[in-house]
């Protein structure tokens, strides 16, 4: 009869969602009918409503004495506690996702039972306010309940994810008081805590008392060592496992937990590409049996792909009966990453064809393949596939895509892919970047600043870079600036960027990329100075051993283009390995100097230490002919180039020899052999005849070039120059006027000459006429005394090349006001007897300099030594090292 009257009361609670109702009708509500009227609630209001009725009824006021006393059941209804009836407020607030009004009445249920409080924890943790569950469980203490082996895991939890690691102290004292340091389940948490919030030493001592202690189980170790690999120190982390191995027989283990086991070692084998201990791992895993599992042969063929084994991956995949998506996944993202794109492709077309489902990481590695390949074009087409397959992109594909972007230097499609991360929010607006610097935020955003430099357009690369806060820019954030601006942009803003990013507060250490990107920027400067400090840089720090290869080869390239090819040498010289490019860059360096013989010289050690010559060796090698006049060496390389080694001749070989011929003053064998060469000239044909032309004087072939040329759209200042200075030396000053207008109406401005000059003091630049420069009177000066001993001496100021329409006198001060000339003085001026004066240019040197240079270098105690856009001159004792090659 109460059963079926609380039926009715419920039925008449629930339709009119009022308590109100039963008291209208004159019936008696027992604490047994709230209890089930509260089983049976769905909304919060509902609760709130039977929660204020049961309050109004005093149910809730019993006094604390009673409770302790057993009272019998009355024979009409059974028995129900004040305290019990509190925790059915508290499950159907729960059970309605009303987590504060549950906590509410839980703090006003004495004693409480913890196991209320543990739900509301894990209530907590599973919405993600994790700092609430850490006072909730602070609230429990002051409410007077006593945490129990449930509640101490699940705080330890939300102070690991947080993390906090003051909280989790506090915590792990509490555990101390309340006797649990004995408890393996609160251990084990306490171990994760602290691992989560990188204290792996704290998470050391604990499991090293758990030992001691004989708590440990499979789950103690498995955490130990995930905390040793998320730390990064993966060798300690195989030594674990090694133990935890022998130990496992010993324990009460399951399949689940080797599983684990092995898959939290495994990123450690591939972190190290430490194959032989994959090797172990994979048959630990066959002797335990859970080798067939399908999250242990992922790994493994996740694993085996990182260690640069394919063979071993192929092995697995194959062996597998029940192929998952990670499965896929796995061998396309290893095949990318190993550089097999023709099998990562092949691959893919076989998940489409076998309709295996593709998820975002399928097309990630995809377009990551397409964009490490160079195929820019096929990584967009692959994107734009993936968004019309659904399938939603991370902040991986973002990268890779922008990755593709950059290398194609398609600007407008990396803008939308920049529009596109902030539409979906994949990039934050607030700099809310993660403190270890390690975020895909952060990520996106260095992937940004890499394609908006690659693309040139250094305004919104710097913009991207100045938006993250300097605390969080990792060495990529700086690499990726720097590289820019030295690759694309301006030298002289890597080199200011670089001295920033080594400034404290917040120094960040460059890596073995950065070093490279900035010796680069000191080589297009001819910053000997900064460059060796640079290389300084690298022996005092030896963590760049493992890279010595194409950091020792910017250092000879640095050296080359700073005017020091023997300091380039010595290196060279102590370098324990080389590879193809050490050979090469040596080879350049003594091209660009003049030294062919010595280039040579290097050029037939290399194919003594093994190393076969391939088309960019042979192309360094007739420019280093070309550059020191050794005609006949020259074309016996060219012509030997396809009969003894197989290299087929490219238009840029063609080039080489070309020029080789016309600087000899061999034009019409250099005329022929435009005319027999097997392909169409390139603008790179033309523009060497146009250059010999102008050495030679042939007007005639000159204008053919020119106009060839002009038909392929590849004219610039320089060429319009060059023909101007032939029409000049012709005395042809018409046909000057001429090219001059054409330049106007074309839009062509002629590049001002510019020369800077390396001193103790830093860097001096100078413009033609420029007096802007606090020595400009001594300089001129100075120029003024030098130029009369040299004429004395023979010299003839070379006319032509000064403006035609003006008179003798005002072309030979024009000469003397030369940028060149201007940037000898001052480091006459400021350079120690004996020191070299290094001089760099934007253009060729101006004929007339060259012979200026060359008497000057007779009366001077300086070795000259200028680096103009074609090459270097060393001016000594009235002679330069181009011999007339230049």
């Amino acid at each position: 009869m109460i059963f079926q009257a609380a039926k009715r009361t419920g039925a008449r609670f629930l339709s009119s969602v009022a308590v109100a109702s039963a008291e209208c009708l004159g019936q008696d509500v027992s604490p047994m009918d709230f209890a089930s009227l509260l089983k049976e609630c769905r909304s919060v209001n509902t609760v709130r409503q039977i929660h204020q009725k049961i309050i109004a009824s005093g149910l809730l006021s019993c006094p604390a004495s009673l409770l302790s006393v057993s009272l019998p059941p009355l024979p009409s209804h059974s028995y129900v506690s004040p305290k019990s009836l509190g925790t059915g407020v508290v499950a159907s607030y729960l059970a309605c996702g009303a987590t504060g009004d549950a906590l509410l009445v839980l703090e006003r249920v004495t004693p409480s039972p913890p196991v209320w409080w543990n739900l509301l924890v894990r209530e907590y943790i599973k919405g993600g306010r994790l700092d609430r569950a850490i006072g909730v469980s602070c609230r429990m203490l002051r409410a007077g309940t006593r945490p129990d082996h449930f509640t101490l895991p699940y705080a330890l939890k939300a102070c690991g994810e947080l993390p906090s690691y003051r909280s989790g102290r506090a915590f792990h004292g509490l555990i101390c008081c309340n006797g649990f340091e004995s408890n393996v389940f609160v251990c084990n948490a306490l171990v994760a805590m602290y691992s989560r919030c990188g204290s792996l030493e704290d998470a050391s001592l604990v499991f090293d008392e758990m030992t001691w202690r004989g708590i440990d189980d499979v789950i103690s170790w498995n955490s130990i060592v995930a905390a040793h690999v998320n730390g990064r120190n993966l060798w300690t982390a195989l030594d674990l496992f090694s133990k935890m191995a022998l130990v496992a027989h010993e324990k009460a283990t399951n399949e689940r937990s080797h599983i684990i086991s092995i898959v939290n070692i495994l990123p450690a084998c591939a972190s190290l590409k430490a194959l032989p201990q994959t090797k172990e791992i994979h048959s630990y895993a066959i002797r335990n049996g859970t080798f067939p599992d399908a999250f242990v042969c992922n790994a493994l063929i996740c694993t085996y792909a990182k260690c640069g084994s394919m063979e071993d991956a192929v092995k697995i995949f194959n062996t597998m009966e029940f192929k998952d998506a990670v499965s896929w996944n796995s061998m396309v993202t290893g095949y990318t990453q190993s550089g097999n794109f023709d099998a990562a492709f092949e691959l893919f077309k076989n998940m489409r064809k076998e309709s295996i489902p593709l998820d975002v990481i399928t097309w990630s590695a995809v377009i990551a393949g397409y964009a490490q390949r160079g195929c820019g074009h096929e990584a967009l087409d692959a994107f734009q596939q993936m968004i019309l397959y659904g399938s939603e992109p991370n902040s991986i594909t973002i990268i890779s895509l922008l990755s593709a972007c950059a290398s194609l230097g398609a600007l407008s499609s990396g803008r939308e892919t920049h529009a596109y991360s902030l539409k979906k929010c994949l990039l934050s607006l607030d700099d809310a970047f993660g403190g270890d610097g390690e975020c895909e935020d952060l990520m996106v955003h260095n992937a940004l600043i890499d394609m908006y430099s690659k693309c040139r357009s250094f305004k919104a690369a710097r913009s991207m870079f100045d938006s993250i806060p300097r605390k969080e820019r990792n060495v990529v954030t700086w690499t990726v600036m720097i590289g820019g601006y030295a690759q694309y942009g301006d030298s002289n803003d890597a080199l200011k960027l670089f001295s920033e990013m080594i400034s404290k507060p917040y120094a960040v250490s460059p890596n073995a990329y950065t070093v490279s990107c900035i010796l680069m920027a000191c080589a297009q400067l001819g910053a000997l100075r900064m460059g060796k400090q640079i290389h300084a840089y690298i022996i005092r720090h030896h963590q760049y051993e493992a890279s010595v290869y194409f950091v020792t080869n910017c250092l000879i390239d640095m050296y080359s283009k700073c005017g020091d090819v023997d300091t380039a040498r010595n290196v060279f010289d102590s370098m324990p390995k080389r590879n193809e490019v050490s050979w090469t860059s040596m080879m350049s360096g003594y091209g660009m100097h003049g030294r062919g013989n010595e280039a040579v010289d290097i050029f037939d050690r290399m194919q003594k230490a093994g190393f076969v010559p391939d088309d960019i060796s042979f192309l360094v090698l007739l420019y280093a002919c070309s550059h020191s006049g050794m005609v006949d060496h020259g074309l016996d390389y060219f012509d030997s180039m396809r009969r003894d080694y197989g290299v087929v001749a490219t238009a840029e070989h063609y080039a080489c020899v070309i020029d080789l011929l016309a600087r000899s003053g061999r034009l019409d064998k250099a005329w022929r052999t435009v005319q027999e060469m097997p392909m169409e000239p390139t603008a790179v044909i033309w523009v060497a005849l146009l250059s010999a032309c102008r050495v030679h004087s042939n007007v005639e072939l000159a204008e053919y070039a020119l106009n060839k040329l002009v038909d392929m759209k590849a004219e610039n200042d320089g060429s319009y120059t060059l023909i101007s200075n032939i029409y000049a030396t012709a005395r042809r000053w018409k046909d000057v006027a001429r090219i001059r207008q054409l330049m106007k109406n074309s839009g062509i401005k002629k590049r001002p000459g510019c020369s800077w000059v390396q001193g103790k003091k830093g860097t001096a630049s100078f413009f033609v006429g420029d007096r802007s420069h606090p020595l400009s009177p001594e300089i001129y000066s100075l120029l003024e005394r030098l130029i009369y001993r040299i004429k004395g001496m023979g010299y003839v100021p070379e006319t032509n090349f000064a403006l035609h329409d003006v008179d003798d006198e005002e072309k030979n001060n024009l000469l003397a006001e030369h940028s060149e000339k201007l940037a000898l003085a001052h480091g006459l001026l400021t350079t120690s007897p004996g020191c070299p004066i290094r001089i760099t240019k934007n253009l060729r040197v101006c004929g007339d300099c060259h012979s200026a240079f060359t008497y000057i270098s007779k009366i001077v105690d300086h070795e000259i030594i200028v680096r103009d856009s074609s090459r270097f001159h060393h001016f000594k004792d009235g002679s330069c090292s181009c011999g007339g090659y230049w």
